[in-house]
């Protein structure tokens, strides 16, 4: 029996199987440069993924070698991160919601490590026990890398909670009205009174001193100090004057600073009144305050 091949068949699946050889053959070298690239910027979940396939025995043998030297060295790297989620009371959660820089992570707390690439990551968990966001450093080689947290509910409640006793608290009140009413004292009304009024009797003395000693001397004044019609008067009675004017005053400023000065502040004494007259006779003249308390 002879068995006869038809030339054309044997061409065409001859083709097919060299364009599936070129086929895989570009393929391990697309995989073993995306492999080597994502290896290069320590990506190596990705790398890992890309190095397996030109690391197959599919691959060409020079591919192939460099390939699974390459996934030696990804593999010994690439970090895994054990993640584990307690609530308020201590007990294990695992059903918790993971995701990690938006992307999901897993939906179930098993207790094994899972591949990730090395770097900061933000980690979001959401549980019925609550939410939590929080990042995380994962290092490199690190294969046992834990993620431990407590879920013990919604962080956005606790600050409202915690704030509505400090609004609902009464404002204790104030006694700085009352002091500041008590701090004047009548005495120091009447120690500012007595000295502007010493004041006003030393200006006096000084004054009528000055028309003394003037009409003396002009020559206005004889002897026995009468003056002339026109002058200011008797030369002695503008020299009493001014005695009682620099005495009187003198007195009352004196008294006037000690009740400033030496009153205390809050005093609740009586209320006091001073009454304060000029007095002039016919010999002389005068300053008289009087006083009720």
């Amino acid at each position: 029996m002879k068995i006869r091949v038809s030339v054309p068949l044997v061409a065409a699946a001859t083709l097919l199987a060299t364009a599936a050889l070129a086929d895989d053959k570009a393929a391990c070298l697309d995989a073993s440069t995306k492999g080597q690239r994502f290896k290069d910027t320590h990506k190596l979940v990705e790398a890992r993924e890309q190095l397996r396939v030109c690391a197959a025995a599919t691959c060409p043998a020079v591919v192939q070698a460099d390939c699974a030297s390459w996934l030696v060295e990804v593999e010994r790297a690439l970090p895994g991160v054990i993640v584990t989620a307690k609530d308020a009371g201590g007990a294990d959660i695992v059903d918790v919601k993971v995701t990690v820089d938006g992307q999901p992570f897993s939906s179930k707390l098993d207790g094994q490590a899972v591949p990730m690439n090395a770097g900061s990551h933000a980690f979001h968990f959401e549980s019925a026990a609550g939410s939590l966001d929080q990042r995380v450093v994962v290092v490199e080689g690190d294969k046992n890398q834990h993620v431990a947290v407590v879920l013990k509910g919604s962080a956005a409640a606790a600050p409202a909670a915690s704030a509505a006793p400090a609004a609902s608290a009464p404002a204790a009140p104030s006694s700085e009205p009352e002091s500041t009413s008590s701090s004047s004292s009548p005495w120091k009304t009447v120690g500012w009174v007595l000295g502007g009024v010493g004041v006003a009797g030393l200006g006096v003395g000084t004054v009528f001193g000055i028309i003394a000693l003037n009409d003396k001397n002009n020559g206005d004044c004889n002897a026995s100090n009468v003056c002339k019609p026109g002058t200011s008067g008797p030369v002695k009675t503008m020299s009493l004057i001014s005695d009682i004017g620099w005495v009187a005053g003198g007195v009352l400023l004196a008294s006037g600073a000690a009740l400033v000065l030496f009153t205390p502040s809050g005093s609740h004494e009586g209320a006091a009144g001073v009454r304060i007259a000029p007095s002039f006779t016919a010999s002389g003249g005068g300053i008289v305050a009087a006083g009720s308390w």
